[in-house]
């Protein structure tokens, strides 16, 4: 199973190479011209293809609609730190131990002080 990613406007380029050389199709908003759109829209891009939103917007973290809509699920990061290698390191360690939850549609609250998966 291919696992695609959807990255918000707000989540450095960076990440998009280091998601690819781990073997994952990844698109970022910026790259697409789609900079600026309402979250609706994010969600029914990403539903086209069943890819995970990745974000940093608080607004994903709405249970209901992530359960609404048909992605392959939702990655937020709330970091106190916001600079990229930061961000890089907390994803590989996310990828590192929790790689197989991407198998299934999850919303993830990536936090400074741990993980939250809801199904």
């Amino acid at each position: 199973m291919s696992i695609e990613f959807l990255l918000d406007e707000n989540l450095p380029f960076a990440l998009v190479s280091f998601l690819e050389k781990r073997g994952y199709q990844v698109d970022h908003l910026k790259k697409m011209g789609k900079s600026g759109i309402k979250n609706g829209e994010v969600y029914k891009i990403a539903e086209q293809n069943k890819a995970w939103i990745m974000t940093r917007d608080a607004d994903f973290e709405s249970y209901h609609k992530f359960k609404t809509y048909d992605v392959g699920g939702i990655i937020l990061f709330k970091l106190s730190i916001t600079r990229t290698p930061y961000l890089l390191l907390t994803m590989k360690k996310f990828l590192d131990i929790h790689e197989d939850k991407l198998s299934a549609k999850h919303l993830i609250i990536i936090e400074d002080t741990g993980i939250k998966i809801y199904k």
